[in-house]
């Protein structure tokens, strides 16, 4: 996630401030746990796959865990917002403010012989 939290910086740019970190390994915490839920749609059964589910993640998916947590970046202040227009800018957001299911569509669900 280190690495993950340096490209986020490095996409904030002349905006970031240290005492943004916390905030911004928040907002990559969350995309994480957003993309383990597509992988596994139904669900993990202990702790330990959880684990193991999220280093998956964060290896296999880094791109798109940081591409989620850019979407949320971008959107502060404006969450939940449906349609918005300010200087030429226009802004509508699906989901009701949610991840837009196209950030999922590259993700390979795992199922599971019950």
């Amino acid at each position: 996630m280190d690495e993950l939290l340096a490209q986020l910086i490095i996409y904030v740019g002349e905006d970031y401030e240290s005492d943004q970190d916390d905030f911004l390994m928040l907002l990559l915490t969350d995309a994480r746990d957003e993309v383990v839920h597509a992988m596994y749609p139904h669900g993990l059964s202990t702790d330990d796959e959880l684990t193991a589910a999220r280093h998956k993640a964060v290896t296999q998916y880094g791109s798109v865990i940081r591409r989620i947590a850019q979407y949320h970046y971008d959107k502060q202040g404006l969450e939940g917002v449906i349609n918005f227009s300010e200087a030429g800018r226009t802004a509508t957001y699906a989901g009701g403010g949610g991840t837009p299911d196209d950030y999922f569509k590259d993700i390979i669900p795992v199922a599971r012989i019950v």
